[in-house]
């Protein structure tokens, strides 16, 4: 692999930020309010939905699984894509995928047809994930990554109480037969607009460099150089310039940063196992637990939804200044902590809200460090694995949970606390083996 040196990548990170950096992250960012409002969305018209097309219970869970097998896919081809054929290229077509997938299921007659719009939705969502959280932490200068990554995360918070209002008034004012359609043809609009938006953003310089087209990632740099009132440095370093395959690109991710590959996989399994464990035991253990009724469900779901909002804003404005490590660190053995909270018989409203607050902050940090420590010539392709490691150890702790309940209530909080623990051993290993990487340039950490 050869070596080249420029100052481009310097001069990113010198940059102050400008308009430029906020459309940039808005069009971007939006994806994990799109990502929180497709799950949430499934969830609040699935019943109504299932009643129109007539779905067995089997068929209706097919429609969770369809999404999840498809974003699997996407996550894996389209992260692998996204480092061969660039950032921009991929998070416009994957962007029209999900639109399409989702705006189609509106128009779905038949389980067959809805089980092919949930899988191409998924598919598009799942290689948005891999693309934009490359493209953002390529761009974003080094002393801002970790706010403007935190901050992205936690607005996954945002898309679960869009999610969750909309079909709340939709089903009001609206027919239950039709009121599901509307929420598809809701979601798939929305999407459509935001690729117009994205037209205007400029393929990642770094990516670019790994690539070795120097001259345009120059033009893109200097443009955005003008905006901010000129050249900030005049740093140098050397970029590798990556010409593998899929093979090759498996072979460093596994061999030369396999510690790096552990400790990232270890913090996409906590986020994932403990949100689907959660939300999943809410409606199904916790109710009876608590003696919940049906309605009260939906009311615990925004308010864990507000917390998650208002914790992971909080811990993005932190994880520049504190470090990624003592975030990671306090908010996994936290969270630990308070799964146990539910055995104490608390009220559950505020229980559930400072577990929120708290847990589903996580992300905010964990998504940073996970994402930035690996080089831009693979992270696509390492992103899309990881998040095929974090849907299917998602997909498998609701069923994990559920069956330790069948031996007691507590069991089944216990291993909610263990998965927890799992982001709690990684950061503690990491402290030793790893870096800190707050502030610093992705070269340096790459």
């Amino acid at each position: 692999m050869r070596l080249i040196n420029t100052d481009i990548t310097c001069r990113l990170d010198s940059l102050p930020w400008t308009g430029f950096h906020t459309r940039f992250v808005f069009a971007l960012g939006i994806t994990w309010v799109l990502d929180a409002f497709e799950v949430v969305i499934v969830s609040a018209v699935l019943k109504p939905m299932a009643k129109s097309l007539e779905f067995t219970p089997q068929q209706s869970s097919m429609m969770v699984s369809g999404f999840l097998l498809g974003a699997i896919i996407g996550s894996l081809i389209f992260g692998y894509l996204a480092d061969k054929y660039g950032r921009k290229k991929l998070f416009l077509i994957t962007l029209l995928l999900y639109a399409g997938g989702t705006f189609l299921t509106g128009f779905a007659n038949s389980f067959e047809t809805a089980l092919l719009f949930r899988i191409l939705a998924g598919a598009g969502l799942g290689g948005e994930f891999a693309a934009i959280q490359s493209a953002i932490d390529e761009f974003v200068p080094s002393r801002h990554r970790g706010k403007v990554d935190g901050t992205i995360t936690a607005l996954w918070n945002l898309g679960s109480l869009m999610a969750s209002l909309s079909a709340i008034g939709l089903l009001k004012v609206i027919d239950e037969e039709l009121a599901w359609r509307v929420a598809y043809f809701f979601g798939g609009a929305l999407a459509i607009l935001v690729v117009f938006v994205r037209l205007y953003v400029p393929e990642s310089p770094r990516w670019l460099l790994s690539k070795g087209r120097i001259e345009e990632a120059e033009r893109i740099v200097s443009r955005i150089e003008i905006q901010a009132g000129g050249r900030k440095s005049q740093e140098t370093c050397q970029v590798p310039v990556f010409e593998g395959n899929i093979l090759d690109a498996s072979k460093i991710i596994l061999g030369r940063y396999k510690w790096r590959f552990l400790f990232s996989a270890s913090m996409s399994f906590t986020i994932l196992t403990t949100y689907y464990g959660m939300i999943t035991l809410l409606p199904v253990i916790l109710s009876e637990v608590y003696s919940l009724s049906s309605k009260e469900i939906p009311q615990l779901l925004t308010l864990g939804s507000l917390g998650g909002l208002i914790g992971g804003l909080v811990v993005a404005l932190l994880v520049d200044k504190v470090g990624r490590i003592p975030l990671g660190i306090l908010i996994s053995l936290a969270s630990a902590l308070l799964s146990l909270s539910f055995l104490l018989g608390f009220d559950i409203r505020l229980t559930f809200f400072v577990y929120s607050l708290i847990a589903f902050s996580f992300a905010s940090v964990a998504y940073v460090i996970a994402t930035e420590i690996y080089p831009s010539y693979i992270r696509a392709y390492a992103i899309g694995i990881l998040s095929i490691i974090g849907r299917l150890s998602g997909a498998f702790s609701p069923l994990f949970l559920v069956s330790l309940s069948q031996f007691g209530f507590k069991y089944a909080m216990l291993g909610l606390a263990l998965f927890w623990l799992v982001g709690f051993v990684a950061f503690v290993i990491w402290a030793f083996r790893g870096m800190e990487t707050k502030g610093k340039p992705l070269e340096e950490i790459s």
